[in-house]
């Protein structure tokens, strides 16, 4: 496959009912690629983090490896220079497929499609990268299954993702205001553990931790948000945020710790997995 980047129509199971609509998460994911990678603190953090356990765990890439949920496309040439002689990065946004373009080369393909259906053939990937992707899937055990197929028995998943605790703050002042959906509901670590077994996934490393981010302002936190494109589109949802009264009552609400500022948590879990 060479460089160029492809864009894929790929047909919806019409058996699957989603809570969430895809369109709305890319839609709001290529509309932050612009500010994505300035405001993606926590996100950088994470990335870098599962690379250098990749690293570490399983020593030099080889062969080709499948970055999904690419999003600007930063991981894709730190994997070629791992070792992997062929990188493909995944992401059904295509604001963010357009951003990843200027890593792309002979080594380096784009591919905008659904992470549910890559357009891969079973067993043709040596390796597995995705950070912060699969929080987003309505469906997890049958996205990892998907991911599964085009893993190559033996090869690597290098997996981060968030678990139940993450944006507990902005929950908690929410759900004083109003009992709307404004925090996406993240799959537990047992269920997640269950769903990569039934996948045929092993673990070889698992690490979990608390991450935070401060702000000065509650303004500030709902800004970054909408940079990285985490903002809300659950179904059920209010249009916008309620205007200036529920902000301030959700300002007001916000826990925030002696010296004001205003935290945000992540509860991310980074595993390197075998398929068997």
């Amino acid at each position: 496959m060479n460089a160029e980047c492809l864009s894929l129509q790929t047909p919806v199971d019409s058996t699957i009912t989603l809570r969430r609509d895809k369109r709305l998460v890319a839609q709001q994911f290529s509309r932050a690629a612009h500010s994505y990678d300035q405001a993606a603190g926590i996100q950088l953090q994470v990335r870098n983090q599962l690379l250098s356990r990749l690293q570490r765990v399983n020593g030099p890439l080889f062969g080709h490896w499948l970055d999904i949920g690419c999003g600007t496309g930063q991981t894709l040439p730190r994997l070629h220079q791992l070792g992997a002689q062929q990188v493909y990065g995944l992401d059904l946004a295509s604001g963010m497929i357009r951003s990843a373009r200027r890593f792309a080369s002979p080594a380096i393909a784009l591919l905008q499609a659904d992470a549910d259906q890559i357009p891969l053939a079973d067993a043709s990937c040596d390796g597995l990268f995705s950070s912060l992707m699969l929080q987003w899937s309505e469906q997890p055990h049958s996205t990892l299954r998907e991911w599964a197929r085009v893993l190559k028995p033996g090869g690597t998943l290098a997996l981060a993702t968030l678990l139940p605790g993450t944006q507990q703050e902005l929950l908690q002042a929410w759900r004083s205001i109003d009992d709307k959906p404004h925090v996406n509901n993240f799959i537990s670590a047992a269920d997640l553990q269950q769903a990569l077994l039934q996948a045929g996934l092993r673990s070889v490393s698992r690490q979990q931790s608390l991450l935070q981010e401060h702000y000065d302002s509650l303004t500030s936190l709902l800004r970054n948000l909408k940079a990285i494109g985490a903002t809300n589109v659950n179904p059920g949802r209010k249009s916008g945020l309620g205007g200036g009264r529920a902000l301030q009552q959700l300002d007001n609400a916000y826990p925030r710790e002696r010296n004001g500022l205003l935290p945000l948590s992540y509860q991310v879990q980074w595993l390197l997995l075998r398929k068997e």
